[in-house]
């Protein structure tokens, strides 16, 4: 049996995209995560995420707290063995193991249960995901140094979000790299109702259109001519405003807006109800602050749902021609 540890040099590296891809283009391919990140309510269980993901697209016949046990406590670690045990139900049958580490492979260093410690315990190679910010290319240079002190192997590096200059600059110091996918701007798209959902707001306008498409978020805290030039520019947009900002929140519906996000609690004016309702504009409002929202709003972004055919379609396609898996595998 064959396995492979994929390793996030920094959060919002594409690690779950790249896992994703891997797994479509290679058949029969199982999956383990150590450690819960983003958890999710679904039938009335409080699952990982990305376990959630691929135990539908894998048809996997283990539930999700197989896939993904753990919750990493810094003061009271999980033991190492109980994580080998964990995997070893996981991987039964299988003929390549997927295993995902957390959105920074140095998590758990303290404990000795970082993603190398991991990786080196379940005698998996390390693929290291990176973006292609430049503080993260640093970081995967070191990452790779550190990796010798494991005896888990260096299977190589992939570059997310790269026109293949970072892949190019990393192989001329002498890294291996196995993929550059380019950026793909329909996986930065989510919907309103995913929005709604993630911020847990209340629907005040709009239930009828929460599958409007939203490209990019924006944080409305200027004044309200300065906010309209700057609305006008950006299409498709979740704005988020303070409940107790009317000039703001018509400033924005008089622009290309998918929804307004309210937050503080603070139900809006009747001029803005009565303007959304016109526009067909979903108006949310939420008891978060705004900050609180913006960074709710923002791990959008890296979101993917078993029934998004289209994303899901897309990750496939770029794996497949961008990275490869012939050497990998």
């Amino acid at each position: 049996m064959r396995s492979i540890f994929l390793g996030s040099v920094g959060a919002r590296s594409g690690k779950t995209m790249l896992t994703l891809g891997l797994a479509l283009n290679r058949g029969g391919a199982g999956y383990f995560k150590p450690f819960k990140e983003t958890v999710i309510c679904r039938e009335d269980r409080l699952v990982d995420q990305d376990a959630y993901l691929m135990k539908r697209l894998l048809h996997s016949k283990l539930d999700e707290e197989a896939l993904c046990p753990f919750l990493y406590d810094l003061h009271r670690p999980v033991t190492m063995e109980a994580i080998r045990k964990a995997y070893d139900i996981a991987r039964e049958g299988q003929e390549l193991m997927l295993v995902e580490g957390t959105r920074d492979i140095t998590t758990g260093y303290l404990n000795d249960l970082s993603g190398m410690a991991i990786a080196e315990a379940l005698y998996c190679p390390v693929l290291l995901v990176s973006s292609s910010d430049p503080a993260d290319l640093e970081r995967l240079a070191m990452l790779r140094r550190l990796l010798m002190m494991y005896k888990a192997p260096f299977a190589g590096a992939v570059i997310n979000n790269d026109d293949g200059t970072a892949a190019e600059l990393l192989r001329k110091r002498g890294i291996e790299v196995l993929g550059s996918i380019p950026q793909i701007k329909e996986l930065r798209h989510y919907t309103v109702r995913e929005v709604q959902e993630v911020t847990q707001a209340e629907v005040v306008v709009g239930v009828d259109h929460l599958d409007r498409i939203v490209e990019e978020a924006v944080v409305g805290a200027m004044s309200p001519e300065t906010a309209l030039k700057m609305m006008r520019r950006i299409a498709k947009k979740a704005v988020i405003t303070g409940g107790d900002r009317p000039d703001l929140q018509l400033a924005a519906l008089e622009t290309d807006t998918s929804c307004l996000v309210l937050t503080g609690g603070m139900y809006p004016e009747r001029t803005v109800i009565a303007k959304a309702y016109e526009a067909k504009v979903p108006l949310l409002l939420t008891a978060n602050d705004t900050m609180r929202t913006a960074e709710l709003i923002e791990h959008l972004i890296a979101r993917i749902g078993p029934e998004d055919e289209h994303k899901i379609a897309l990750i496939r396609k770029a794996v497949q021609e961008n990275v490869d898996t012939s050497t990998l595998f």
